[in-house]
């Protein structure tokens, strides 16, 4: 009898902290419930997000392939900028940047490439990508003849993987000043740069035309 007792007060213990406690367990097992679902399709939509932006980059580099094509350069201009204004968080973005600059770069349109790349550079701290877009600002500021910024874009690279390309560009800039003996250092670095047994055939022309004039 005192058994059966005992368990009656156990049911009615529980029937009154169910009264009291019921209703706050329940909302916390749905809300934990919702929560991993929510997280769930989160992560799916930014696995979407991201797969889109990357089916836009790759139609992008395709259409780069020949940017003699009018209409590959269209296609380039159009996607890098929808890259921007759609899916500017990611890096295809910031590297799309780099293909608009390049379509303006074929055209003629300096300045604006120029605009470009900076753009993306004020936009990412990725030192490779900063490197990279440096020389190629440095690149179209010698085809302008500005010879004092391209130098000192150039000199911006500090990325130790870039060596070899920066003291390249500083010899052709020397090159163009017609300073040949500052431009054999630079071209000398280049080829030291790119360590044994890598070949740079372009490069390796460039010093011989010095030692030969």
């Amino acid at each position: 009898m005192s058994e059966l007792k005992t368990e009656e007060e156990q049911i009615e213990a529980f029937k009154s902290w169910w009264k009291k406690n019921g209703i706050i367990l329940v909302v916390a097992v749905a809300l934990a419930v919702g929560g991993y679902f929510g997280w769930q399709a989160w992560k799916t939509s930014q696995a979407n997000y991201t797969s889109e932006a990357s089916a836009l980059y790759q139609n992008l580099v395709q259409a780069s392939a020949d940017l003699s094509d009018e209409e590959n350069q269209k296609t380039v201009t159009f996607i890098a900028k929808q890259l921007v204004d759609d899916y500017g968080d990611t890096g295809y973005a910031m590297f799309g940047q780099l293909f608009l600059a390049r379509v303006d770069a074929e055209n003629g349109q300096y300045d604006d490439a120029i605009s470009a790349l900076d753009t993306a550079i004020a936009k990412t701290k990725d030192v490779s990508f900063i490197a990279i877009a440096n020389l190629r600002v440095a690149r179209l500021l010698l085809q302008k003849e500005d010879y004092a910024g391209a130098m000192a874009r150039a000199e911006q690279v500090t990325a130790e993987e870039f060596e070899a390309q920066q003291q390249e560009l500083i010899g052709d800039i020397l090159i163009s000043q017609g300073k040949r003996d500052d431009a054999r250092v630079a071209y000398t670095k280049a080829n030291e740069a790119l360590g044994v047994g890598v070949n740079h055939p372009l490069l390796d022309i460039k010093l011989k035309d010095l030692v030969k004039g």
